[in-house]
């Protein structure tokens, strides 16, 4: 199963982003080679929702009804796995955390990354493939 990282989600909905491009061919190709699930953590909605309404970081971000629409556009797709922390997940993030050695602001992608790797997540889409790259269980697609 393939993972999504939220910047992947965004760059594909925002086209100002840089890297939009790069991330609807990513998005072609998967649709047309991979028969499993994208599986997205539930909190990427949420950071997603966050991200793509501010006008500070796009020319045209989405007004908050959008967005929410565009959440629930993805959440119903057939081939999308909404992931969800659980007991396991959270105690494999906060040993990564202590094991790794991270701090504060690598929280969200820890906890992510154990609910994936709990999932049976194989594969990541993420423009930054270093957020992910300590675990060493993931590969990791950047675009």
């Amino acid at each position: 199963m393939t993972g999504i990282d939220t910047t992947w989600l965004i760059d594909l909905e925002i086209v100002d982003s840089p890297r939009h491009e790069g991330a609807v061919r990513l998005f072609e190709r998967w649709l047309s080679e991979k028969t499993s699930p994208l599986a997205v953590y539930y909190q990427s909605f949420l950071e997603f929702q966050h991200v793509i309404t501010d006008s500070r970081r796009f020319n045209s971000p989405l007004s908050m009804k959008a967005a929410l629409e565009r959440s629930w556009f993805w959440i119903d797709q057939e081939r999308i796995k909404i992931i969800y922390p659980g007991e396991t997940s959270l105690k494999r993030s906060l040993l990564w955390m202590n094991m790794y050695q991270l701090g504060r602001k690598r929280i969200q992608d820890t906890h992510m990354a154990a609910a994936f790797f709990e999932a049976g997540v194989s594969e990541i889409f993420t423009a930054n493939p270093a957020d992910f790259q300590v675990f060493d269980a993931f590969e990791l697609t950047g675009y």
